[in-house]
């Protein structure tokens, strides 16, 4: 019990480091075929955090401070103590998605926390470095506007345009207000695109 409240602590410490943010004013909405071509064309560990983003709905600092012992199967569970929030949140990937977090975590280099994306000296991953390996991915794919928020803003969308209430898309999200959800939802998304993302979650 001591062991996993220290282990709490450290990441909440972690979770909090200040970053420099490499993200676009705007983040864009994305559609399946556009993910699909960045997985296509992206590392597994950088597949990784596109699929973990995209199918948890994740920040992007909640991806970076996740543990192997938070991954059960193909069932992510996310820490209070690395959530916004403070609340936990738990998702479980579709074997598509999956299979790609599978395969990164077979190469995945070792550490003695158990990080899921590794960074330098035995620490996670930085936020600044998640996001500059997403960019230079949708530089690289010919994608506009996509920063690591991207993942997060088209799986919400397109849970709400789907059909979800905005309850129901907070749950996934982990926000508290309602109000803030509904700001943070592209309104303007076209429905063919919305559920083209949401085929992502589901595939």
């Amino acid at each position: 019990m001591a062991a996993t409240s220290r282990r709490s602590a450290d990441r909440a410490l972690l979770r909090d480091r200040p970053a420099r943010s490499t993200a676009v004013k705007r983040a864009a909405v994305l559609t399946a075929d556009q993910i699909s071509a960045m997985l296509a064309a992206a590392s597994p560990r950088d597949a990784a955090l596109v699929v973990l983003m995209c199918v948890g709905a994740m920040r992007v600092g909640e991806t970076t401070l996740l543990a192997w012992e938070d991954v059960e199967g193909c069932t992510v569970s996310i820490p209070g103590g690395v959530t916004k929030t403070g609340q936990s949140r738990r998702f479980t990937l579709p074997p598509a998605a999956c299979q790609w977090l599978q395969a990164w975590r077979e190469v995945c280099p070792t550490t003695k926390k158990g990080w899921v994306f590794p960074g330098q000296a035995g620490q996670p991953l930085s936020v600044r470095g998640a996001q500059t390996a997403i960019s230079k991915l949708a530089e690289k794919v010919g994608i506009e506007g996509v920063s690591s928020h991207s993942f997060r803003r088209s799986a919400l969308t397109a849970a709400h345009q789907a059909g979800l209430s905005l309850r129901e898309v907070a749950e996934i999200s982990g926000h508290r207000s309602l109000a803030a959800l509904e700001r943070y939802l592209d309104q303007d998304a076209a429905r063919e695109k919305a559920e083209a993302a949401r085929s992502l979650l589901v595939g």
